[in-house]
């Protein structure tokens, strides 16, 4: 039940971190390689049990299909920790416009007009706020 809403919230999540991080121009491919790796993930998923369905003493098979779903989310999951910038979104609703500023410079291509997509993601977040208290 846990692992299912781990993935549930990872999958909702992913494509919304996607499109604030990326460049307008490589967002659909970034998204499309993303439902790959669901997919990937799957078929996966599948495999570990077909490999496990061999394992005579079918409380250890189980036992075995889930820690192999675990071993390699939890390493990802580290790692993204440890790598992964904060959404720019989420640091300019919290007032942290610098920090925004130098998380799209590492993802914008070096001349870009960053203080200007900084100003368009606080306008977006101004006319949220203001729809939701109209």
């Amino acid at each position: 039940l846990l692992v299912g809403l781990g993935v549930g919230f990872g999958l909702a999540i992913d494509p919304i971190y996607i499109a604030e991080m990326s460049p307008a121009k490589q967002r659909g491919r970034l998204v499309t390689w993303s439902e790959i790796a669901i997919n990937v993930g799957i078929v996966l998923g599948f495999a570990s049990s077909l490999i496990f369905s061999g394992v005579e003493d079918a409380d250890l098979a189980w036992r075995c299909m889930f820690g192999m779903g675990i071993i390699l989310p939890t390493v990802l999951i580290v790692l993204v920790l440890c790598i992964m910038p904060e959404s720019p979104r989420w640091l300019v609703s919290k007032g942290r416009e610098e920090e925004a500023r130098v998380v799209l410079e590492k993802v914008y291509p070096s001349g870009y007009d960053v203080p200007a997509v900084v100003q368009s993601i606080k306008d977006s977040i101004t006319l949220e706020e203001e729809a939701e208290h109209a």
